[in-house]
């Protein structure tokens, strides 16, 4: 998105004034910066820095690096229980995993639909072509808006904004089936802005294309081999920074940290809970405050037997479990994990079921695909984002008038202390965009 320039304007601003403060960065002496957050922004920022030179620590909250990127395993194959894509046009993660010796392998679908009870395969079933002629006119006019007009389109959600380009009740319910799960809610409450910029500048598969051969959380390692393990603190929430005194003070649970600049790249969850000396402003708190981020959960069933047969298979359905994806594509063994991901309310009801009834709901919810589903089911892994306490969802949900509203807010330093993360990025809700923006922020205290 175009956006990402504004991001790096405004991250340069920060710059300038972090320069102008006198607080060393033009010596010689070795420049220092925490970075708040071990997720893919904090560790690529911190990486960065390290190679300019920088003494670097990194702060995590939680027990473990990656942040939203958690890789497990079952029965020796691995699925991914937080981010999942790398996407054909994430040209600086793709070039991270050849610089560190990780390959990808193609993670791409072709989507079945199943809505009461009946199963269409690829090609059965879509769009009318009203609709596809308005969708792709709308596509290819996407480079040419105004920003007068990308506000206008902001103010509207997506439903609605579709509905004005002429898409039938029956459209707009597959639609939102479909898009729903890449935002986290149904698309009644969606920015159509973020949606269509998403859509307009995505690759043909959405930017579902790869994923890193044996697991996401390999990128999460290999920064932390080089950022130095030394350097990564974790069990460590950070409780107050403290920047009155020329320096930046870092109080955590167990230490105090002196830095000449920070680096914050927690969601606007963990965000809240610092107390900022002086404190952020008003404005700046209040658009945390009014950030969502969505209710997703993923259950991986590892089966006895894939089932499902082409190694792409997935399934848009009109049940509790959403949508289904083969997560172990070309994976060796006759055993295969497919995984449910729901959203939103359908997400807080598969939440709240204990483990054993929540395998059920799943594979039931199969048994108009193949009646086999149940029996074949031996396991579940399952996470809900929104559960957690670190983030309160999966990743951040701009609402109509929220994407030129307060997400440029967001952006704005605080002094020495600069943002990143996946909700202020080009890619917003991408491992691509978490990367880009703590690269960003580093790029700028060099």
């Amino acid at each position: 998105m175009s956006n990402r320039r504004e991001f790096l304007k405004t991250v340069g601003v920060a710059a300038v004034g972090l320069a102008a403060t006198g607080t060393g960065f033009a010596q010689r002496r070795k420049k220092s910066c925490v970075v708040i957050g071990a997720g893919f922004a904090g560790l690529a920022a911190a990486y960065k820095l390290k190679n300019a030179g920088w003494n670097v620590t990194v702060i995590e909250a939680r027990d473990r690096i990656g942040g939203r990127v958690f890789s497990h395993s079952m029965n020796g194959l691995i699925c991914e229980l937080g981010a999942e894509w790398v996407g054909e046009s994430h040209e600086r993660l793709k070039a991270l995993c050849k610089d560190f010796g990780i390959p990808l392998q193609k993670h791409q679908f072709e989507d079945y639909l199943m809505r009461d009870g009946r199963v269409f395969k690829p090609g059965e079933w879509g769009f009318s072509p009203a609709a596809k002629t308005a969708f792709e006119k709308v596509i290819n006019g996407y480079s040419k808006l105004k920003q007068a007009q990308k506000i206008r389109i902001d103010a509207l959600d997506w439903w609605t904004y579709l509905e004005k380009l002429g898409f039938t009740e029956d459209d707009l319910l597959i639609r939102d089936l479909m898009d729903s799960t890449d935002f986290g809610e149904s698309i009644r409450h969606v920015s159509a802005f973020g949606a269509l910029a998403e859509y307009a500048e995505s690759s043909p598969k959405n930017e579902m294309d790869y994923k890193m051969t044996g697991g996401n959380s390999r990128l999460a390692f290999e920064f932390a081999k080089r950022i130095g393990n030394e350097n990564i603190r974790l069990s460590s929430p950070v409780k107050k920074i403290d920047q009155r005194s020329g320096v930046v003070k870092i109080l955590t649970a167990k230490e105090e940290i002196k830095a000449d600049a920070v680096i914050c790249t927690v969601p606007t969850q963990s965000l809240l809970k610092i107390e900022f000396l002086p404190d952020l402003p008003a404005v700046q708190r209040q658009a945390a405050e009014r950030l969502n981020y969505a209710r997703i959960v993923k259950n991986s069933v590892l089966y006895d037997k894939r089932f499902w047969g082409p190694e792409d298979f997935s399934m848009v359905t009109d049940t509790t479990s959403h949508y289904y994806f083969h997560s172990t594509q070309n994976q060796e063994g006759t055993q295969g994990i497919l995984t449910a991901y729901a959203i939103g309310e359908k997400a807080d009801v598969l939440a709240s079921q204990s483990e054993e009834r929540r395998m059920r709901v799943i594979t039931r919810d199969l048994v108009d695909f193949n009646s086999d589903a149940p029996s074949l089911a031996l396991k579940i892994s399952s996470y809900a984002w929104q559960r957690d306490v670190y983030t309160d969802g999966a990743y951040a949900l701009y609402r109509p008038g929220q994407w030129f509203g307060i997400r440029p807010i967001l952006q704005r330093p605080h002094g020495k202390v600069l943002f990143a993360g996946e909700h202020l990025a080009d890619w917003q809700g991408f491992m691509e965009g978490a990367i880009e923006t703590g690269e960003a922020a580093a790029s700028y205290l060099r």
